[in-house]
């Protein structure tokens, strides 16, 4: 898990290199391997990116190397109905009047299950994204953009998705969540990361 300086999520997936959202825009460095969002781990600048054409995905370059371990990439989009894990620093209290009312400090997790992208359709979903369930109390949320979707157990964990947004284009943070099928985008990613 990395938090980028800007208030989005990334995952670490080569030493150098972090998977994020196009739309989180920029941001000057990633903590890496924290579990606290304002503390621990290693803060690492970054100093290029590297955007995907047509998608929501993009790569940051790391100015030195992490020495956390990077999580290993799904070469095939996940089944339905298996269970996904999301994990990030975003708003734990959203009010869809007033907006987020709190972020979270310490890392939050949270055991969905994966649709079959159609469901996520509303939201812009294809075929080659994925879509995770999730209600008015059980989703991602704003600060979780750019941050994993993982499949898998403690110590096998595979990075799936990367968070980009509302799975039915309604509600902010009570709903579906789509994510950028990292299976469907992996190769692109290997070749520039040099893998």
């Amino acid at each position: 898990m990395v938090g980028l300086s800007n208030g989005c999520g990334g995952s670490l997936v080569a030493p150098q290199w972090i998977v994020t959202a196009n739309h989180c825009g920029s941001a000057s460095s990633g903590r890496i391997g924290s579990t606290q969002s304002s503390s621990g781990g290693e803060v690492i600048s970054i100093d290029r990116r590297i955007t995907r054409s047509g998608t929501d995905l993009t790569l940051m370059h790391l100015a030195q190397a992490s020495t956390k371990t990077p999580i290993a990439m799904a070469s095939s989009a996940p089944t339905p109905g298996i269970g996904a894990r999301l994990i990030g620093f975003g708003c734990t209290d959203w009010d869809p009047n007033s907006g987020c009312q709190n972020y979270a400090s310490t890392l939050q997790e949270i055991d969905l299950k994966v649709l079959d992208p159609s469901d996520c359709s509303e939201g812009g979903g294809t075929q080659n994204d994925v879509c995770i369930s999730g209600d008015a109390t059980h989703s991602a949320c704003h600060g979780d953009s750019g941050g994993p979707a993982i499949t898998g157990s403690s110590g096998n964990w595979t990075l799936v998705g990367e968070t980009h947004g509302p799975g039915d284009n309604q509600g902010e943070c009570a709903t579906s969540t789509l994510y950028t099928g990292i299976a469907s985008n992996v190769a692109w990613i290997n070749q520039q990361i040099g893998q």
